[in-house]
């Protein structure tokens, strides 16, 4: 009887060893995969303005998705974690998709094929302007393109590593008139430089033919044209071929806040991640799928264990 005791104490000693080391191991692997989660698949990233307000608010923490399958699911109304030109970074959503056409007013009002709203106090804007939002694959005419969809276009120039440098002409309808006349009017208390008028946005440029057309005689519209020349061979560039899809990216606010009204378009590689809800119930959900596979059933072990055979019975509660 003594040596069936032994007997079944040592398998209860291995057994207990055998468990502790799954568990040992259970947790370990449950610890790596959240630390893979916290560096490889959610970032948590706080804000530090109320450029999202009041959908979110300042010092609010949101965790982002890096994984190809959440930014590849991106859509409309989507708060996303971008990378500027300048390798900074920030949080906005996506009011436009690839492919879109989105109508811009000068009283803060969007229309997208999705929805509309209207942004307070927005500036960037002061006429109204229709934009393109290229996808990948599109050729973008450079004669086809209005003053907005130009300067987003030079970034996507910038960004695809195209060599280029800019003439710009003046003209009153149909003739070309001295680009000089530019260097006589002012951009707020300031004058103009003739050395800046090639990549003056849009806003700039509308303002300064404004104040040369009442100061020219003549009935003829003023217009600022630029052409765009390779550094190779100065040939000039008609068209470019779009190489990622773009999305649109603005804050809530409308003024004061930098966003694709000033920056341009956002290609897919810059997309850094999408805001996600709740991160946890995903990493929960794959630690309990492990501990699944991992986790041998406790009952059916401890059966084993209190019975090695036929003639051990376990014992009662007193």
């Amino acid at each position: 009887m003594s040596k069936l005791k032994n007997k079944v104490k040592s398998l209860h000693r291995k057994n207990s060893k055998g468990r502790v080391a799954m568990l040992v191991l259970v947790l370990i692997s449950a610890f790596v995969l959240a630390m893979a989660a916290r560096f490889y698949i959610f970032e948590p990233l706080q804000l530090h303005d109320n450029s999202m307000y009041p959908r979110h608010k300042d010092r609010e923490i949101l965790w982002m998705c890096k994984l190809p399958g959440c930014i590849d699911r991106i859509g409309y109304n989507d708060i996303v974690w971008a990378r500027l030109r300048n390798g900074e970074t920030l949080v906005r959503k996506v009011i436009a998709l690839p492919g879109d056409k989105v109508d811009f007013s000068d009283n803060g009002r969007v229309k997208t094929p999705h929805g509309k709203f209207k942004w307070s106090e927005e500036t960037a804007f002061i006429q109204n302007r229709q934009v393109h939002i290229p996808r990948k694959g599109d050729t973008l005419h450079i004669a086809q393109l209005n003053d907005v969809e130009e300067d987003y276009m030079i970034n996507l120039l910038i960004e695809q590593g195209e060599e280029f440098f800019v003439k710009t002409t003046l003209w009153q309808g149909d003739r070309e008139i001295g680009i000089e006349r530019v260097g006589a009017a002012k951009l707020g208390n300031r004058q103009v430089s003739l050395q800046e008028i090639d990549f003056l946005p849009w806003q700039d440029r509308y303002l300064l033919e404004q104040q040369i057309f009442h100061s020219e005689p003549g009935n003829a519209p003023i217009q600022m044209r630029r052409e765009f020349l390779r550094k190779s061979d100065s040939t000039r560039i008609e068209s470019i071929v779009v190489r990622e899809d773009c999305f649109f990216l603005a804050c809530e606010k409308g003024a004061f806040c930098l966003d694709s009204r000033e920056t341009g378009y956002f290609t897919r590689s810059h997309l850094l991640g999408r805001y996600v809800k709740e991160p946890r119930q995903a990493i929960n959900a794959v630690k309990s799928f492990v501990s699944k596979i991992l986790l041998p059933s406790k009952g059916k072990k401890t059966k084993e264990a209190a019975q090695p055979n036929g003639d051990a019975q376990p014992e009662k509660a007193e």
